[in-house]
Parts: structure tokens; sequence; C-alpha cells
């Protein structure tokens, strides 16, 4: 007797019994035609149900760590670097240094940037411009960075955007949120920038 144990392509369908269907199938009871057809049909049917699942994975994804940052995200942001800059968030802040015990503002861009992409950026803020190309503020897009002149001549300040005119940086609060638009970052607001080698 011929038994069939498992049918990979068939196991998201628990309740249907394979083990019947294949006797019926094998004793003559169904044409090739029939079971092929049903394995079409009930493969189309799993495959339409994991695409839906992943789908509503991506959307919950979204939708928790819009909450975490405090920011509404477009659904299209890289999901790694989500996930990185919400580890940063509450990080100290500590000039000239680059790690979550004590971070400044370029020092957090340089370090974000080398452990998620393997892209290393020059050491300040005022040097970092030069690993970009420029953007303007109203085209700026997720993982852009942010300058600023802050009671300064030259850039002093750097973020790194997220969405909907969030970015995060490191303040002397601390690395925290914030908005281009607010008052006192519009003021100082210098440019906007697209890493050139980042894909």
């Amino acid at each position: 007797m011929i038994k069939i144990c498992t049918i990979k392509s068939l196991e998201c369908l628990e309740n249907i019994r394979l083990q019947v269907i294949a006797k019926k199938y094998f004793a003559g009871n169904f044409s090739l035609t029939f079971f092929v057809g049903l394995f079409v049909l009930l493969s189309i049917s799993c495959n339409t149900q994991k695409s839906t699942t992943s789908s509503k994975g991506t959307s919950e994804f979204y939708t928790n760590y819009s909450k975490k940052l405090g920011v509404t995200l477009n659904g299209d942001e890289d999901k790694k670097f989500i996930e990185a800059i919400v580890g940063w968030i509450g990080m100290p802040y500590v000039y000239g240094g680059e790690s979550k015990k004590g971070t400044d503002c370029s020092g957090l861009v340089q370090t974000l940037f080398k452990d998620v992409y393997n892209i290393k950026l020059k050491r300040t803020a005022y040097d970092q411009i030069d690993d970009c190309s420029h953007v303007a503020k109203k085209n700026l897009k997720s993982r852009d960075l942010v300058f600023f002149k802050i009671n300064s001549k030259k850039i002093s300040h750097v973020g790194i955007y997220i969405a909907k005119n969030k970015f995060i940086h490191a303040s002397l609060k601390g690395v925290m949120v914030s908005d281009i638009t607010d008052a006192y970052y519009s003021k100082y607001y210098y440019s906007g920038g697209r890493i050139k080698n980042l894909k």
C-alpha cells in the first residue's frame, strides 16, 4: 500500500486529510486531472494566506515602531534602520563619544551607518556633509542627513531624517527625536544630504 506522509506545499491546510485523498486517487476514484487541479487550487490558497500574513506583519511592524519613535512612518522605511535607531533613543550625550555609553551628534551618525550598512562616514558634522549629495528640505527621505549651523558660521550639528519632518540626533539632552519645523531647528537648519554610496 502506498502511503503519503507529507506534502509540504499543503502544510498550511491542517484540516485536510491528505491520506484519504491519496488513497482514493490511487484506487482510481479520482482522475489525474482532478487531483492535479485540486493540488494547484490548494497551493494557490496557501500562497495567498502566506502573502496576507506577511502584509499583516509588515503593517504591524510600522505601527509598533511609529509608537516607539513618536513618528508616523510611511511604511517604506528600511526596517533595519528603524530597528537600529530605536535602540539609540535615550542614550546620553558625551562630547567625542560614539557608543551607547555616550555619543555626540556626528558620533551617532557615524556609528549607526557603520553598524547597519557598513558605510564609513567622516567623523565630524562639518566633514560628513562631504559624504552626501545635496537634498532640498522638501525632498528629504528616510536616512538622509540633516545639517545645522547652530550659533556658528560652519556646520556644527547633524541628525538623521526619519519621516514627516522628524529626525533623530544626539542633543545635549541625549539621543532623541525632534522636528525640523520647530522654531529652534528651523532657525538653524542649513542643508539636507543623501549619503552617496547608500543603497
